[in-house]
């Protein structure tokens, strides 16, 4: 049995921190086990993150990375961030989302969630994916991203949904919802019209929602494949099932598989186990469970590498700071118990990291990947 691994491979630490070549990094990673490379280009490029995404300097091309990567057997995936952008949302007051309560949104550490309406936003995406597809030559697109704003790395175990802040009731999202669904919105304005849209019109308004994410992957599917004909895609999702926090997946992200089926070539669902202090021995394969109800496409479980959000504006998550080589294991055992179709590791650094070490983990990695784990 052999499995699908990929990463996400969207900085460039192999070159700002590793000092190696592309030539170098290509073999690395068939060293690895790796099969997809999620990256990232100049053109369109991701907004930092928890990721260091300095580009590397000297002779680096996008197309040149791409095609080095190709050359090797590996797959690649052109990452776009669809609807976060700090830039975006510094210069258009219009693009900021409301929540429930009509407070406008707030960034907090590096997530700056853009409004999923604005009709100029959009196409100004559109044709920039297409630029990088169209320079770079990849095999595929990465949806990164593509959701209603939320800031999910914050719904710790203890978290209730009262808690959590939903994306959004700008006046833009909530006629376009009416004109869309033919809704008559009750009088007395945008207060009386959230009231009414998390109350008696919740499941349409969700249903409104979902199918607008699943719209904007069609949109950006068909600009890429304009680009590059034949390419598949990839989006980003999530780990969280319609249980989890009363449906929050549906409710405030928008992410449906009926809605998205039709644009979506393969699903990467985040069990970032260590951030939302799950269990990934049970976790994964009840939710690679329900996903398989509601979807025949490829499924990856996205692990994380390495502990993330230690610092001290999260303090109050009480993570643990270390992933320990069982912890490692277990996750990789819950994976294999799924029966999803691969794994992505979040990211490609963890990897780099664990192989100066030397690489107990990226061979436990390659024992799931050759079916011999036992889950």
């Amino acid at each position: 049995m052999t499995r699908i691994v990929g990463v996400k491979a969207y900085g460039w630490d192999w070159s700002t921190q590793h000092g190696l070549s592309m030539k170098e990094a290509a073999r690395r990673m068939v060293a690895q086990g790796i099969d997809w490379a999620l990256v990232q280009n100049l053109i369109d490029p991701l907004p930092g993150s928890a990721v260091d995404q300095r580009p590397p300097g000297g002779a680096y091309g996008d197309r040149e990375w791409v095609a080095t990567l190709q050359d090797e057997g590996r797959r690649v995936y052109q990452s776009t961030a669809v609807f976060f952008s700090p830039e975006a949302f510094e210069a258009d007051p219009d693009l900021r989302p409301v929540d429930q309560f009509g407070q406008v949104f707030e960034p907090f550490s590096w997530y700056v969630g853009v409004c999923p309406t604005h009709p100029a936003y959009l196409e100004r995406k559109a044709d920039r994916l297409a630029q990088a597809v169209q320079a770079t030559a990849p095999d595929g697109v990465f949806l990164s991203f593509i959701r209603f704003p939320g800031f999910w790395e914050m719904w710790l175990p203890e978290v209730r949904r009262s808690q959590i802040r939903e994306y959004c009731f700008c006046e833009r999202c909530m006629t376009t919802f009416a004109r869309d669904t033919n809704t008559a919105l009750p009088a007395g304005g945008p207060a009386a019209w959230r009231k009414v849209l998390t109350g008696e019109l919740r499941s349409r308004w969700t249903a409104w929602k979902c199918a607008h994410i699943g719209a904007v992957a069609k949109r950006l599917r068909q600009a890429a494949l304009d680009a590059r004909p034949g390419l598949d895609v990839i989006l980003n999702g999530f780990g969280l099932g319609t249980a989890d926090f009363g449906n929050a997946v549906e409710e405030v992200l928008s992410q449906r598989f009926a809605d998205l089926d039709a644009a979506i070539d393969h699903y990467e669902l985040m069990f970032y186990f260590q951030i939302l202090k799950r269990n990934p021995v049970e976790w994964i394969p009840e939710r690679i469970a329900e996903a398989r109800r509601q979807t025949s496409r490829t499924l990856f479980a996205c692990l994380q590498g390495g502990p993330e959000y230690l610092e001290p504006i999260y303090a109050n998550g009480g993570r643990r700071r270390e992933i320990t080589a069982d912890e490692w294991r277990d996750a990789l055992r819950g994976v294999a118990r799924s029966g999803a179709d691969g794994i992505l590791t979040y990211s490609w650094r963890d990897l780099l990291a664990d192989e100066a070490a030397g690489g107990s983990r990226i061979a436990t990695m390659l024992s799931y990947k050759r079916g011999e784990l036992v889950s």
